[in-house]
Parts: C-alpha cells; sequence; structure tokens
C-alpha cells in the first residue's frame, strides 16, 4: 500500500524532476567550459605578466622585484632559491624553487624571461606534464578562430579531455616534444579551413547563433558573461533550485592580453611551456 501512496508523488513530481535534469545538464556544460577557458585564460596571464615584469623599469610590485631579482641571478650567474614566501606571502601553499644558471648568452632577455615564466608556474601550480600542455594547444587553436560557443560543443570536451584518443589517435604520449608541436602546427593549418573557422559557413553562423542564445539564457537568469562569475553565480542559483525541489518531494529543507597570441602564426602552448 505504501508503494501505492507514492504513485502519485511520482506523476506529480515528473515534470519537476525533468526540469531538475535539464538544468544539471546546464551546469555540466557552463563548468565544462569554465574549466577550459580559465585554464587557457590563466596561461595568457602568465604570458602577459612575465614580459611585462621584464618590459618595466619600475620595482614596486611583487612580479618587478622578482624580475629584478633573476635578471640580477641571471646576468652574475648565481644560483638562488626564490622562496614564494617573499614574494606572495599570503599563498596557501608556498614553494621554493631553485635556479642554477646555465651556458652563457650574449641576449640574457629570453633566459630571465623563460626563468620567470618557471618560477611562478612551479610557485602557482600550473601543471607542466604533456597532457596539460596538449590540451591547452587544442585550446587555444580552436578559440583562436571560433565564437567562444564552440566550447560548449561535446566534441570539443571530448578531444580536450582525451586528446591522445581522440584528436592524435596514432599519437604515443612519450613521443618526442618536436613530434608533438610539428602535430599541433598541422593541426593550427587545418582549422583554419574547418567550417568552425570560416565566418561564412553555415557552421560558423550557428556558432554564432549559439554564443547569442548563452547570452541571453544568462541575461535572463541574471548570470554575468565572465565565466567565473556566471560559474559562481550559477552555483548558487542551482543549490536554491535544488533545495526548493527537495522542500517540494520530502517536505523540509537539507542542512543547509590576448590577441597578440592568437595570430595565424602564434607559437602553441606546448611550445611556449618548455
Amino acid at each position: 500500500m505504501n508503494n501505492v501512496y507514492d504513485i502519485p508523488k511520482f506523476w506529480i513530481n515528473l515534470d519537476g524532476l525533468g526540469h531538475s535534469s535539464n538544468l544539471n545538464v546546464i551546469e555540466s556544460y557552463i563548468t565544462r567550459v569554465y574549466c577550459m577557458q580559465g585554464a587557457l585564460h590563466f596561461h595568457w596571464w602568465l604570458i602577459d605578466v612575465v614580459q611585462r615584469a621584464v618590459e618595466s623599469s619600475s620595482r614596486h610590485t611583487w612580479i618587478d622585484k622578482l624580475a629584478s631579482n633573476v635578471e640580477i641571478a641571471v646576468n652574475r650567474k648565481r644560483a638562488v632559491t626564490f622562496d614564494s614566501v617573499e614574494y606572495l606571502p599570503n599563498l596557501i601553499f608556498h614553494r621554493k624553487y631553485s635556479y642554477k644558471p646555465g651556458s652563457f648568452r650574449f641576449d640574457q632577455t629570453e633566459l630571465v624571461s623563460t626563468t620567470i615564466s618557471s618560477i611562478l608556474r612551479y610557485w602557482l601550480h600550473f601543471p607542466s606534464d604533456e597532457l596539460s600542455l596538449v590540451q591547452l594547444s587544442l585550446i587555444e587553436i580552436v578559440v583562436a578562430k571560433s565564437p567562444s560557443s564552440i566550447l560548449f560543443l561535446d566534441k570539443i570536451w571530448e578531444m580536450y579531455a582525451t586528446p591522445f584518443s581522440t584528436v592524435f589517435n596514432v599519437w604515443n604520449k612519450r613521443s618526442s616534444k618536436a613530434n608533438i608541436t610539428k602535430s599541433l602546427a598541422d593541426l593550427q593549418e587545418r582549422f583554419v579551413s574547418h567550417p568552425f573557422a570560416t565566418a561564412d559557413s553555415l557552421e560558423y553562423r550557428k556558432l554564432e547563433y549559439l554564443s547569442e542564445l548563452i547570452a541571453e539564457w544568462m541575461r535572463v537568469n541574471g548570470l554575468d558573461s565572465d565565466m567565473q562569475a556566471m560559474v559562481r553565480g550559477w552555483q548558487e542559483f542551482s543549490s536554491s533550485l535544488n533545495n526548493l525541489f527537495y522542500i517540494m518531494t520530502v517536505g523540509y529543507e537539507p542542512n543547509s592580453r590576448r590577441n597578440r597570441y592568437l595570430t595565424d602564426n602564434s607559437p602553441t602552448v606546448f611550445h611556449n611551456c618548455e
């Protein structure tokens, strides 16, 4: 008899269950895009902040001071340990980077830049494995020529999550850096003529329309166009909906600088992160 009494609850809440399922799907897509865009934007930030620090004559900010000390260590060929606590004292996890001088170069600027980049990658826990660098390179290639809505496509997420078994299914993860760089360069050249990257193609126009739909959906739901704010707002919105749905079905509330790096000949992320 208890099962019989529960049958009306199922039918009454069936539409709500379907709606909740749709919201979970939307949340999943937004989170995917945040993962891909966030990783790429932090990479762009790193390139930009290092270049600015190397070119700056000021020594007021933490990054300027780091650049100055790295330059001194490089020019004097001194082994130095750079402790994050001296530059970023509020980091949750502090790390020490040991710099050891290499062979002499007439132009030390590139060495200073790469050393600063390596220090920041180590301090801020940037991934350095081949898979992560390939993932960033693939997303950089795609978003350079297509509307950002392309990141909402399932195939793009599959490409990002498993590049060695989707895009480059003949690759061996232990392939040399030269082979990986060449394969990425070939993909970048081919993608230029892909319908997703051709402005007058039907596929490109569909992506533009999808961008408009996403922007409208975010506007209606009071979400920010910034991806990080959008995810944060969506999580709060979703939590409220889930609590409301729980109350309805159970009866109580539970406890509660970019374009510079996106030209046709721009180096891939993998190449930049040597």
